[in-house]
């Protein structure tokens, strides 16, 4: 390749690289797999070595991915974080292990860790105290997420261990939460997670604090930055993660090895049990155990020479296409589904995919008959990669996506972004279905034992055709019923009087407005406070309301616009549900007052002191900024009191002063 064709191919590389990079790092919504991109950093390193140092020093091989949004309040990491290299076969982790024993003149113990996919943390300590934390960001300066991060469970915020230290880890969400967080971003139509890592990083970001509490996020740490070698009462990685867990941290499965055939045997006995575990993995870190060796071994320009991270290649399956079903959703969304001779793969037996849209069918050019290659993206949810052209028979045909409902039969209307075909008849059965099982749902009026199969067997029976007739269910009957009972009936009645206590928000959210999801829902009852001022606000009044964009704004007032959705909010009002926002405020004295808490309180635990602050009105920042008002000081205080000192406008108060505050500001 003569030089200008070589430049060429570079430069088109890196902006390829480049743009993978912001889907990943920035906007959590990668294209391709790890793999995919790992292969094309390694063609592109290989061109690369045709060039000089120089040359190189801004390619993407050389930085680590950045993860900062824009605008973003940033903090410095005390020492680089960095990214791993990574191996997809055996014998390059024993070639790395080869080369390290050689770097170093000596046989190494290697430390095995299970690589959990998730979003990098770092935590900063002082004095034993949590100061900061921050994601990784570009590696010299990460995101400051510490008002999110101190939501999560079991981390804890002060430490035994007095000196300045920084903690690295990962952050997190449980595949049962994954799950249940993709199904209920489906019944709201926001566009689901492709795997845990994405959802997690985009969590800890979040700007609302209740919904970083709805992700059930939780943290696992491995490694150390800045930390002083003299004080630490540990040498090596395994007595670190030892260490760590003693100190309150959660750890990970490790093990440690002696030879490449023991950390080969951890690997492939890791690889085959992963899908046991409670969290997505996507290989093993092979680390130097010595501390100081790995000190002395140091970095490339993005990566530690002494470690490697072994990735698990995605299993991929061939399967054949036996048919494409068309599925109904609540919004009238019509959705293709790919039905596949079932294959176990990833742990599980896979016999289903969804195709997401007509414009994917025809990406794919996907027929009845086809054999596929299908993945789990993320390890968890069923994708079709490719068809296998040279399998196609002759006399296939393309699939045709239906001009009418699959269900009742009406015409389908395309979506204003021209992606999704919807059935328009309120009245579709499938519809009335979706619709009364997420108006029943857990997050919505949480009627309990309304359930998908007994909703479906009251539709077919004719004991109810929409969302009112659930208050209106003749119990004596429903007692009657084979498999029910008068103990069942009377559980499903007392479920459907509890129901009706529920705040304007659950209400609100079960109707199911496209697009409004739960935590949307509440800040529209907050912020409106009646139905009727929600009915009434125009798009400008509701762009007002924090996260309320044109889209949504758009689709709350096409909801309200339809006739048939006013009746159905009158008939819930006449059958006693609640459309009134009630605060769960005991007062307001410290509305518009923001606050901190350092140390240890008197008489309330940290949390017990935050809750009854935002109860009475007040806001809890998570660290000390100009929009700080009162700093709440206990024992043993950390820096954020000499940092609100130097700053001038915080007013540093004691527990006694706020309980004074807020009975003052709460008397009659």
């Amino acid at each position: 390749m003569n030089q200008d064709a070589l430049l060429k191919e570079i430069a088109k590389l890196r902006a390829e690289i480049e743009r993978h990079n912001l889907l990943y790092y920035e906007f959590s919504n990668p294209e391709i797999e790890d793999y995919e991109y790992d292969q094309l950093a390694k063609h592109l390193a290989e061109l690369e070595a045709e060039l000089s140092g120089e040359a190189i020093a801004d390619s993407p091989t050389q930085k680590v991915g950045s993860d900062l949004s824009p605008g973003a309040k940033t903090i410095q990491h005390k020492v680089r974080m960095a990214s791993l290299d990574n191996a997809y076969s055996l014998e390059e982790v024993n070639a790395f292990i080869t080369k390290t024993n050689l770097d170093t003149g000596k046989q190494n113990q290697y430390c095995a860790e299970l690589k959990i996919d998730g979003f990098g943390i770092n935590l900063f300590f002082d004095y034993g105290k949590l100061v900061y934390a921050t994601t990784r960001g570009d590696g010299l300066e990460g995101e400051d997420v510490t008002a999110n991060f101190l939501l999560l469970p079991d981390i804890p915020h002060e430490i035994s261990y007095l000196e300045q230290i920084e903690i690295r880890g990962e952050i997190y969400i449980p595949l049962t939460d994954f799950l249940a967080l993709n199904e209920q971003r489906r019944e709201t139509e926001a566009k689901p997670f492709a795997n845990p890592r994405n959802a997690a990083a985009g969590s800890i970001k979040l700007k609302d604090s209740t919904e970083v509490k709805n992700r059930h996020l939780r943290a696992i740490f491995y490694s150390l930055g800045y930390y002083d070698a003299n004080s630490l009462p540990v040498t090596r990685q395994h007595q670190l993660l030892d260490y760590l867990k003693k100190l309150g941290f959660p750890t990970s499965t490790r093990d440690l090895c002696n030879t490449y055939e023991e950390v080969a045997s951890f690997c492939n006995k890791m690889e085959q049990e992963r899908y046991k575990l409670p969290y997505d993995i996507d290989g093993i870190v092979i680390k130097v155990n010595e501390l100081e060796l790995q000190k002395r071994l140091g970095y490339t320009g993005k990566s530690p020479k002494w470690a490697i991270a072994y990735k698990f290649k995605p299993e991929e399956k061939d399967t054949v296409v036996e048919s494409v079903s068309f599925q109904v959703g609540r919004t009238g969304a019509v959705t293709p589904v790919a039905n596949l001779f079932p294959v176990f793969i990833s742990g599980s037996t896979v016999s289903r995919a969804t195709l997401h849209n007509e414009d994917e069918i025809k990406r794919l050019d996907i027929r009845v008959g086809d054999t596929v290659r299908i993945v789990k993206s993320g390890e968890i949810i069923p994708k079709i990669l490719a068809v296998d052209i040279s399998k196609r028979t002759p006399t296939s045909v393309p699939i045709s996506f239906p001009s009418a409902c699959p269900v009742c039969n009406s015409l389908l209307e395309r979506d204003e972004e021209g992606s999704i075909n919807y059935c328009a008849n309120a009245a579709c059965p499938a519809q009335i279905r979706r619709k009364i099982e997420h108006f029943a749902s857990r997050d919505a009026m949480d009627i309990s034992g309304l359930g998908e199969s007994l909703i479906a067997r009251f539709i077919d029976e004719d004991i109810i055709h929409s969302i009112p007739d659930i208050y209106n269910l003749d119990y004596e009957h429903i007692s009657t019923m084979e498999r029910m009972g008068k103990k069942s009936a009377d559980n499903l009645k007392q479920a459907i009087e509890l129901s009706k206590a529920k705040n304007f928000d659950r209400s609100l959210f079960a109707l199911g407005i496209r697009h409004v999801g739960s935590i949307t829902a509440r800040s529209l009852a907050s912020a409106f406070g009646s139905i009727e001022a929600l009915i009434s606000a125009d798009k400008e009044a509701l762009l007002n309301v924090p996260d309320i964009g044109d889209i949504v704004a758009e689709s709350i007032i096409s909801f309200f616009n339809k006739e048939e959705n006013i009746q159905l909010i009158t008939y819930l009002k006449q059958a006693g549900l609640n459309f009134t926002y009630a605060s769960d405020l005991l007062s307001d004295a410290l509305s518009e007052k923001s606050f901190l808490i350092t140390g240890t309180l008197a008489g309330y635990g940290r949390k017990e002191m935050e809750s009854l602050i935002s109860k009475h009105g007040g806001k809890i920042l998570g660290s000390v900024s100009k929009q700080l008002n009162y700093l709440v000081v206990g024992e043993n205080p950390g820096s954020k009191l000499d940092k609100a000192t130097k700053l001038g406008t915080v007013i540093i108060v004691s527990e006694a002063e706020v309980l004074s505050m807020i009975q003052q500001g709460a008397k009659p």
